[in-house]
């Protein structure tokens, strides 16, 4: 019996190829760059705001120099009622206390006359010391009160004096032009410093300082001023506007002041308007005749 042929293995040549091949580097694998992310908002949105915030402020304005209407807001807030029911707007039918609560939380701004005037009377004292070169002896102060022009006191008196100077009778002149220009009442004020007086004639600085606004007060009757409308006040030492301790400030101390007050100006404003109607109102001479 013949033996059975020896099977021949052949090696496999694709493996021994590949182990004998060196190996091969991996390629990196590129990827797709991608576009830089700017961080924070847009630079747009920067003019964007500054933008909405100049126009809210100029809304503002205008509505803070605006005045309510009541009869217009009383009939915007009918039109509401009507379109939108009672169920969203819940207002009665007696509308006039939901319009007055409304309206009265609503802040109103106005400029009062009286102020205005007070700004011309500045004005002109301002004019008036400029023009004659009396800006460092004529002080024009602008308060909530009024308007003060203070007067050095050695621009028109002698030390210890009240008597205005023959020199100095020109300020006053002009001054009582103005009063009648200003035409409101006035009070002339007179004031000290606080070093004690000696002389015969004064006993005190009060006596002094009432007896130069006095001066004053009459100087300006005599150029034509209604006295009535002039009030005079002394307070000697006892309302100083700068310090006593040097000489500089008891100069600025020793003042005559014309006070022009908002409620003197209100009045004048008031009592002219009441005029203007009465002579509007008051009926022509020839309706009279029958």
């Amino acid at each position: 019996m013949s033996a059975a042929p020896a099977l021949k293995v052949e090696p496999d040549s694709s493996a021994t190829t590949a182990a004998s091949d060196p190996p091969q580097p991996a390629v990196p694998v590129r990827r797709r760059s991608e576009p830089p992310v700017e961080e924070g908002a847009p630079t747009w949105m920067v003019t964007f705001g500054d933008l909405m915030s100049l126009l809210l402020t100029f809304f503002i304005l205008l509505f803070s120099m605006s005045e309510i209407e009541v009869e217009k807001f009383r009939q915007a807030a009918k039109s509401l009622h009507e379109g939108f029911g009672s169920s969203v707007v819940d207002m009665s039918l007696n509308e006039d206390l939901a319009v007055s609560d409304a309206a009265d939380s609503v802040v109103v701004s106005t400029i009062d006359p009286a102020d205005v005037e007070l700004d011309r009377i500045a004005n002109i004292l301002e004019e008036f010391a400029e023009e004659n070169g009396l800006e460092t002896s004529l002080l024009v102060d602008r308060t909530d009160e009024g308007v003060y022009l203070r007067i050095k006191d050695a621009v028109l008196f002698q030390p210890g004096f009240a008597e205005v100077e023959e020199q100095s009778i020109w300020i006053v002149e002009k001054l009582s032009h103005l009063t009648l220009e200003i035409d409101i009442p006035v009070t002339v004020a007179g004031h000290t410093d606080d070093i004690p007086i000696s002389s015969p004639r004064y006993k005190s600085n009060w006596e002094l300082s009432a007896a130069r606004a006095a001066g004053v007060a009459r100087a300006l009757v005599d150029l034509g001023h209604d006295a009535a409308e002039i009030q005079v006040t002394a307070f000697g030492e006892y309302r100083p506007i700068d310090t006593n301790e040097t000489a500089e400030g008891r100069a600025r101390n020793r003042r005559v002041e014309l006070f022009y007050s908002k409620q003197s100006a209100t009045e004048a404003l008031q009592a002219a308007d009441a005029d203007s109607t009465a002579t509007e109102t008051e009926p022509p001479a020839d309706s009279l005749q029958t």
